[in-house]
């Protein structure tokens, strides 16, 4: 017994030794009482004595055996209670690029464990901002750092990881042995819920709304939504919101009315006067109801009299997402993420009444309901669709940030809906992939480039500008290089560097390596350039404006054209049903938002691509619940 305690303290002094010892010493001990227990050669006394010292010593080697069995059992977790899983314990940060700014991640830390995560950042809250918390969360619960980016919050995600390794460096941690923990298998059931009055598809502005409304009328909800977070591509849109003859309007002083956003709306033969119709007579209400919400809406800043600014959380879109959001923390609604719609179902005889879904993995859930909504957007992310609508836009990329894979229309279509204007696609001509649209006041030189643009053979072809959309996509794979010098470096630009987007050269040899291009053809198009600059006329193109040589550190970035917004979709009526190809309305079945049409009809005004979202969102959870309620 002895030697088995000199083993365990071995055992703590020299884990490799000590592991040694101890097997040593419980092998020598097994052999010792199996030849105590067969035969006795230690009991050879006086015969009175034999039978109760055979009792006593078999007892002993009994304990003697229970005990190094549970050593041997209690060794691993006495190893790991006396292993320092970090060596410098104590308090750490550190900051990467996020997609609005730095990610600055403090983290604290024990000897053997990692007791708490604290951010800041600029990130999108329902987004960035709440991929981040998730992956907080995973990381506490598991002591693990075998966590992945987040889909839909890649940039975010990716910042927080590397921010967090660097933390668990500096504490001494081993970043690989903990990146090679397990992240234990949620025990909760994935969809408790599967049956409701209304059952909404995509939680964007539109789909939000819709289930928000819905609530408030007294359904029972179930909102889908394909992505890790809500928001979808509302996020996108950079100006506010219009409205008309609202009480938040007549409190700023602006008098705008129905008829006049109305005429306003109508500003094509396609638009559909019923729609449009239904979208004015609504819209006021629907920023009265906003500004319930805790929204504060502005007059300043719009580029209209119908238009709203909501700023308080940056751009006008994540505020009033933001807003939402919050707001369904007092509600019943039951929302499930990472969920994918792919069939709708319909009763006997063809009224919508569900839909089947698919998990992360794959794994079907059917949901049963009296009414279904689609919010699912447009099908920017669905290249083939894209490409078979608008064969000219093959070549297209697109800035919008959601999953839009067009699911909600093929399922519609499925069932015989009806669309129009599919192929009125809003397009912008600077998108960069993985990162989304530059707004012309953060390009190089604004509308009017102080810059080149190249294609992959190194080459200008065209004068730049910022409308300059068919030119690219007639360019290998629809891309181009933008190049540009450090006079034109601003913060916007200066972020992209931090995240990889942008890159520099010390000389075009080095600028050409990091983009990926022939460095000879690129020495020649920009002395070519520079040449022309000096004689003071563009020679291959005739551009006229910022003819300024390209000389010093250069910088340069690759981009494309995107399928911004999509003006078609559905067919609905003014009650938000979805019409099938005989004008009859789809039984249970509703839509609103970017993935119908008629409303817009081939052009969009400024404002009313988020307002239609919002408005019509709360039309079709209105219509939704009065029909599933008199079910």
């Amino acid at each position: 017994m002895q030697n088995l305690l000199q083993s365990l303290r071995s055992l703590n002094e020299n884990p490799v030794k000590g592991y040694g010892k101890l097997f040593e010493t419980i092998v020598f001990g097994v052999l010792y009482v199996k030849q105590v227990l067969v035969s006795g050669r230690f009991i050879r006394r006086r015969k009175g004595r034999r039978k109760s010292m055979r009792k006593s010593i078999r007892q002993r080697a009994f304990a003697w055996t229970l005990t190094a069995l549970m050593t041997v059992a209690a060794v691993p977790v006495m190893a790991n209670a006396e292993e320092a899983v970090f060596a410098n314990p104590g308090t750490y940060t550190a900051t990467e690029a996020g997609i609005n700014g730095d990610v600055t991640l403090t983290v604290t830390f024990s000897e053997s464990e990692i007791t708490d995560i604290q951010v800041e950042s600029q990130e999108t809250a329902t987004i960035g901002a709440a991929a981040m918390e998730t992956l907080t969360e995973t990381v506490l619960a598991n002591q693990s750092l075998a966590i992945d980016t987040v889909s839909g919050a890649t940039i975010s995600s990716t910042a927080y990881i590397a921010a967090l390794t660097a933390c668990v460096e500096q504490a001494g941690g081993d970043v690989e042995a903990l990146s090679s923990r397990e992240i234990a298998a949620s025990d909760e059931e994935a969809y408790p819920v599967t049956e409701a009055d209304v059952i909404v598809i995509g939680a964007g502005g539109a789909g939000l709304s819709a289930a928000k409304t819905a609530d408030e009328n007294g359904a029972s909800v179930i909102l889908i939504e394909k992505s890790s977070n809500v928001g979808g591509n509302t996020l996108c849109a950079t100006m506010g919101i219009n409205a008309a003859e609202s009480q938040v309007q007549t409190d700023l002083g602006v008098t705008v009315t129905v008829e006049e956003l109305i005429e306003a709306q109508l500003n094509n033969e396609d638009a559909d006067e019923a729609l449009v119709t239904a979208f004015a007579e609504n819209s006021g209400e629907t920023i009265d109801w906003l500004a319930s919400l805790g929204v504060e809406f502005s007059a300043e800043g719009g580029n209209s009299d119908f238009m709203l600014m909501a700023t308080a959380d940056g751009k006008t879109s994540t505020t009033l997402i933001n807003a939402l959001n919050n707001s369904l923390t007092s509600t019943d609604i039951t929302l499930y993420l990472n969920t994918t719609a792919t069939t709708l179902v319909t009763d006997e005889n063809g009224a919508v009444i569900g839909v089947v879904c698919e998990d992360a993995d794959g794994n079907e859930v059917t949901f049963t309901g009296k009414a279904v909504v689609l919010a699912t957007g447009g099908f920017g992310q669905n290249s083939e669709l894209l490409a078979e609508v608008r064969p000219d836009l093959a070549n297209a990329i697109t800035d919008e940030i959601a999953p839009t894979t067009g699911d909600g229309l093929l399922m519609a279509q499925a069932l015989g809906a009806d669309t129009v204007n599919l192929e009125d696609i809003q397009l912008f001509p600077h998108v960069i992939v993985g990162y989304g649209l530059l707004t012309p006041m953060n390009l190089p030189g604004g509308f009017n480039p102080d810059a080149i643009y190249v294609n992959e053979n190194a080459e200008r072809f065209v004068a730049e500008g910022f409308e300059v959309s068919d030119a690219i996509l007639a360019q290998p794979d629809g891309m181009a290089y933008c190049i540009f010098t450090e006079n034109n470096l601003n913060e916007t630009l200066e972020g992209l560097m931090e995240l990889g987007y942008v890159v520099s050269g010390e000389t075009v040899e080095e600028l050409a390596e990091n983009l990926g291009l022939d460095a000879d053809a690129l020495q020649a198009t920009i002395d070519q350039w520079n040449a022309d600059c000096e004689a003071g006329a563009d020679s291959q193109f005739g551009r006229e404006e910022n003819l300024n040589k390209l000389e010093g550190t250069l910088y340069g970035y690759n981009f494309g054209v995107g399928a911004h917004y999509f003006m078609g979709g559905i067919l609905i009526n003014e009650y938000t049903q979805v019409v099938d190809t005989n004008g009859d309305a789809i039984v249970g079945l509703y839509a609103a938002g970017e993935v119908t049409g008629g409303f817009h009809g081939n052009y969009r005004v400024d404002g009313s691509g988020t307002a239609d979202a919002f408005v019509f969102g709360r039309l079709a959870g209105k219509y939704a619940t009065a029909y599933a309620l008199e079910q």
